[in-house]
This record gives C-alpha cells, structure tokens and sequence, in this order.
C-alpha cells in the first residue's frame, strides 16, 4: 500500500514508475520544430481567397474544397498522389494529401522528421506535430496502401452568429 497516498491500492514503486514513464514521455509532447506558417506559398491564419488557379466546389456551408493544377505534386521531393486544400471563413483550414505505398510514406515522414522533430505517437497509428497554430496529422493505411498527411489550421475564427 502507497504511505504517500493511502487512498490508492497501489504501492508506491508502481506510482513512482508510472511517473517516471509519463515524464519520459514529455519530450516527445513538446511544440513543433519550425512550425509552418504556409503552404506553397499559401499562409495559415491570414485571409486568403482562391484565384483564377485554383478549381474549387463548396464543401459545406462556409468551405471551399479546392485544387490547383498548377501545383506541382510533391512534398518534400515526395510524389504526392493528390493534394487539395480546404478554405474556411477566407482563410486556409487544412492541406489534404496522400501519397502511394509505403515507401513514400515513410520517407515523407522522415522529411518531416528532418523538419519537426520527432512526431507524438497517438491512439489508431496516427502520428502528429502539434504546433501553435498548426499541427500535422499522418497515418498509413495498410489496407489502401496509401499514406495520408493534413495539415490543419487549428486558430480558425469562427463567425458569432
């Protein structure tokens, strides 16, 4: 039984361990390296309206799902199987990208490394860099064969109604 805390059943060596095991972990939650503030030239948190470049239809009520034929389709010296961009309130939400097989992914995963750091580790095999204002989600699913990357804007001002 803990003397510390002797409402829990659990000796004291397992509190200690369990501690010692979440500020191993601590790292790995700290911010981004070098936190992107845009994406091929689009910013993250300024408003922004698609030009004539850009083939959009309406995702929802206040988005813009869009592509640019333009945009050359790597990341990073990665092919990228497809790209697309989704603009909310005037302003770029998220960046949707995959790319084929697993060897792409990792290695766009290790670019992102090179980059960012080391990623968090979270729950469903999804890897992320959780920035100030921008974080980075991937995951590869083995089923598809296909790597998904987003980056999200994650400071989106929402309209008072």
């Amino acid at each position: 039984m803990s003397r510390r805390f002797p409402f829990l059943c659990v000796p004291q060596a397992v509190l200690q361990a369990a501690l010692f095991a979440v500020l191993l972990a601590c790292p790995a939650l700290a911010a981004m390296q070098a936190e992107p503030v845009e994406f091929k030239g689009i910013p993250f948190g300024k408003e922004y309206e698609p030009d004539a470049s850009f083939v959009c239809q309406l995702d929802s009520e206040e988005g813009l799902r869009c592509t640019r034929p333009s945009d050359e389709l790597r990341l990073h010296g990665v092919p990228l199987k497809t790209l697309s961009y989704l603009f909310m309130y005037k302003r770029l939400f998220t960046v949707d990208m995959e790319v084929d097989g697993r060897e792409a992914f990792d290695t766009l995963a290790a670019e992102l490394a090179k980059r960012h750091g080391k990623p968090v580790k979270t729950g469903g095999g999804m890897l992320s860099y959780v920035g100030k204002e921008v974080d980075i989600l991937f995951y590869y699913d083995a089923n598809r064969r296909t790597g998904e990357f987003s980056y999200v804007f994650k400071n989106l001002p929402c309209p008072v109604e």
